[in-house]
């Protein structure tokens, strides 16, 4: 049998099976554990977003899978899907930090896994390790696809074109070692996408609709159901990813780099995976953390005027001043870096419902001004970060100036354990949040922490 390069990337990533994850490894997916659910059960008890729809594309099912923050159960594949909306819908989750690509992975493949873990009764050690495949791999396809998918006209959601196949790979490999199942689960995965698109989150049509969180719960769906067509019998192209017409060539759009899926799995760096501080996009989280920081020491009656630098994709993916909803509000840089200043805070509740139209922080936001840096631009290119840069002024005259490379910039391990504690905490109730931090430590406990509605 020839041996491709898809079949390959299969292979090696599946050889982790055979490895025990070290503490980093497990400290890492135990966090993404806890981060995921306690934001998805937040959203469904709140009714956040496309959680106020999505279960009418299910039906409860007595002996079914966990759905989050509900007191009803459903098939894994409906399971993946609505835990994959709520997990996306405050636009609170992980995000990967990587020159080559960014996007959300754990709303896929955390959904996805547990579900199908769940219904067929699998934990454990096993569980872990299968979730070490997917993270991994998605690492690797990020890097192989680079990011023509989502620039220039194009507009393909990162999170629904890359964590689905690597969450594919998960899947199988939570139910067997076998190669060609895992092979023929990515392929029909990869080669049947439902491939979300950015044209809800554009400033210039300013929908901020609810098929974000849609496009997630189906990328969630998609690995479960090509894992049982495959255990069915079906198969898929040969080479999915990098044949013609496939996964790359199709996405890729000229800056794709196949060799790039055979980077060594055990070298994937799983802390390139952020937790978010604040429940905003990603592009506005250095930001709040610089405004934060400065009226911590500059009185907010002497500041006229403020200035926001960041990169030239954030400065046009998030310069809205319509805030007509919560994902308006999240994907405003004007609006998040107001609202953190007038309010000295950035917490869940200054993203919904009567905080939108607070006249205090709509009044702050007439002195905001947003600006493309050509240094922080060409450091998001190198990094795959997002730096911020705030100055504040009075009288035309800058008497401030916060930069910060990422949201917990200079804050050591304890400081952003106690951060993440603290996000936990305000999204769970006392015993939820107990469950969840137990499970950060001990991922492997997945199974008694989490195999019931919460």
């Amino acid at each position: 049998m020839t041996t491709t390069l898809d079949r390959q990337w299969v292979a090696n990533h599946l050889a982790l099976l055979q490895h025990a994850p070290g503490r980093k490894v497990r400290e890492v997916i135990g966090v993404l554990l806890a981060d995921t659910v306690a934001i998805a059960s937040h959203a469904r008890l709140g009714q956040v977003g496309g959680t106020r729809v999505d279960r009418a594309m299910v039906s409860p099912q007595a002996d079914g899978c966990a759905v989050w923050g509900a007191d009803f159960r459903v098939g894994p594949a409906d399971a993946a899907f609505l835990n994959g909306c709520a997990a996306e819908a405050l636009d609170f989750q992980e995000v990967l930090i990587n020159p080559r690509n960014n996007g959300h992975a754990a709303v896929v493949i955390v959904p996805a896994l547990l579900a199908l873990a769940e219904q067929r009764g699998i934990s454990g050690e096993r569980l872990l390790r299968a979730l070490w495949v997917a993270f991994a791999a998605n690492i690797r396809l990020a890097e192989a696809l680079g990011r023509g998918h989502r620039a220039g006209k194009a507009g393909f959601r990162t999170t629904s074109v890359v964590a689905p196949v690597a969450a594919a790979l998960g899947v199988a490999a939570l139910v067997s070692d076998d190669v060609e199942l895992a092979l023929n689960t990515v392929a029909i995965c990869a080669s049947s996408l439902s491939a979300g698109l950015l044209s809800s989150l554009s400033p210039q049509v300013g929908s901020y609709s609810l098929d974000k969180d849609f496009a997630v719960g189906f990328a969630a769906r998609h690995p479960v159901q090509a894992l049982q067509l495959a255990q069915a019998g079906a198969d898929g192209p040969r080479q999915p990813l990098t044949g013609e017409h496939g996964w790359l060539a199709s996405f890729g759009l000229g800056t794709e780099q196949p060799q790039r899926l055979l980077g060594n799995p055990l070298e994937a760096d799983l802390g390139s995976y952020e937790i978010k501080p604040y429940p905003a996009c990603f592009g506005c989280q250095s930001a709040i953390t610089a405004a934060l920081r400065l009226v911590e020491r500059v009185p907010l009656e002497r500041i006229d005027s403020v200035r926001i630098e960041v990169n030239q994709g954030s400065a046009s993916s998030l310069s809205t001043r319509s805030i007509t909803n919560s994902l308006a509000a999240r994907f405003s840089l004007p609006y998040a870096v107001s609202s953190a200043m007038v309010r000295h805070r950035s917490g869940l509740g200054d993203f919904e419902g009567p905080a939108l139209a607070d006249p205090a922080v709509q009044e702050f936001m007439r002195r905001v001004d947003l600006r493309a840096s050509v240094e922080l631009t060409a450091k998001q290119q190198a990094t795959g970060g997002f730096p911020a840069i705030v100055r504040v002024f009075s009288d035309g005259t800058e008497i401030d100036v916060q930069m910060c490379e990422g949201p917990q910039d200079g804050l050591d391990a304890a400081a952003r354990q106690a951060l993440f504690s603290a996000k936990v905490g305000a999204l769970c109730s006392a015993p939820m949040a107990e469950r969840l931090l137990a499970l950060a430590r001990e991922p492997e406990r997945v199974a008694a922490l989490l195999f019931q509605s919460p």
